[in-house]
């Protein structure tokens, strides 16, 4: 699946219930449903199976812990910073047969032995994030940039999957590095 149009994240966002604190649970909700059932780009590689568990406990427990501030620096970086916790907690399965287009044994995985989101990609999300600092105070929910930026962040989110290939008698190492996961 690909990634909601923004103007599903921007309308999601604005039914949430506001909240003054403790409100980890509605935003870490939000998010998870903007990212359930999300593949990478089919360009990149065709999953047999793709799984992606988002750690949403993770993202609320992060939250919840941050301290009051009326610094909007600190504000944006702590957001960024449980954003990251949370991906680095989230599970990606990825079965064997999937692929590295176009497909051949020595592109086709045998065993997949790891797949993580790429931490370059995440820091790049988190620089997203940061332009929030600059964003002007808006009246209107529908002209926020939050959903926009955490959109965008999403969107620069990458994974790499080692394991072996499907060659022959003997297979060999397979990485697909720097893989979409939108």
């Amino acid at each position: 699946m690909t990634v909601d149009p923004l103007q599903l994240w921007k309308d999601s966002l604005e039914d949430q219930p506001k909240v003054s604190s403790g409100g980890g649970d509605n935003f870490a909700g939000w998010y998870a449903e903007r990212i359930t059932d999300i593949e990478p780009d089919p360009d990149a590689l065709v999953p047999t199976d793709f799984v992606f568990t988002f750690a949403q406990a993770a993202l609320v427990s992060a939250l919840d812990a941050l301290s009051p501030t009326t610094s909007p620096s600190a504000g944006i970086d702590g957001f960024a910073d449980a954003w990251e916790q949370a991906l680095l907690a989230s599970a990606i399965v990825v079965a064997p047969l999937t692929f590295i287009p176009p497909s051949s044994p020595a592109t086709t995985f045998s065993a997949v032995a790891s797949a993580i989101i790429d931490v370059s990609s995440i820091e790049a999300g988190k620089a997203k994030l940061a332009e929030l600092v600059s964003a002007p105070p808006v009246a209107n929910a529908q002209d926020s940039l939050f959903p926009v930026k955490f959109r965008e962040a999403t969107l620069l989110l990458t994974v790499t999957i080692s394991g072996t290939n499907s060659v022959t008698p003997t297979p060999g190492p397979l990485t697909a590095s720097n893989v979409p996961l939108v």
